[in-house]
C-alpha cells in the first residue's frame, strides 16, 4: 500500500479529533478540560486497540488520527509548566494516573467485547 491512503486517513482523523478538542476547550476553558480529554482519549484508545486488531486503516484513522488529534500531551505539558509547583504536580498526577488506568480499562473492555462477538459468531 502506498503512503497516500494512510496519510490521508490520519490527516482526516486528526482534523476531526483536533476540532473536537478545540470545541470542548472553547466550551470549558482550563487545564482540567485537557485532563478530561486526555483520560477519555486514553480509555477510547485502549478499547480501540483491542477491538480493531490488525485493521491498519481503521487504527490509523481512529487511533493515530482522531484520538491522536483529540488528546494532547503538548498542551498538557505546557499547561503544567505554567502553573505553580503544587498545582502542576497535582495536575500531572491527576492526569497520568487516571489516563493509564483508563487505557487499561479500555483495553479490558475491548477484550471483553471481542470475546463476546467471537462467542456469538461461534454459536
Amino acid at each position: 500500500m502506498s503512503l497516500t491512503k494512510p496519510v490521508a486517513v490520519v490527516a482526516l482523523g486528526g482534523a476531526l479529533g483536533a476540532c473536537a478538542r478545540f470545541l470542548l476547550s472553547e466550551l470549558w476553558p482550563g487545564i482540567w478540560t485537557v485532563l478530561v480529554i486526555n483520560v477519555v482519549g486514553s480509555l477510547l484508545l485502549g478499547c480501540l486497540a483491542e477491538i480493531l486488531g490488525p485493521d491498519r486503516l481503521w487504527r490509523l484513522f481512529l487511533g493515530v488520527g482522531v484520538l491522536g488529534g483529540f488528546t494532547t500531551f503538548s498542551t498538557f505539558a505546557v499547561d503544567a509548566a505554567r502553573e505553580d509547583a503544587a498545582t502542576a504536580a497535582l495536575y500531572v498526577v491527576a492526569t497520568l494516573v487516571p489516563a493509564l488506568l483508563a487505557a487499561r480499562l479500555g483495553m479490558l473492555a475491548g477484550h471483553v467485547y471481542r470475546r463476546a462477538v467471537a462467542r456469538r459468531a461461534a454459536a
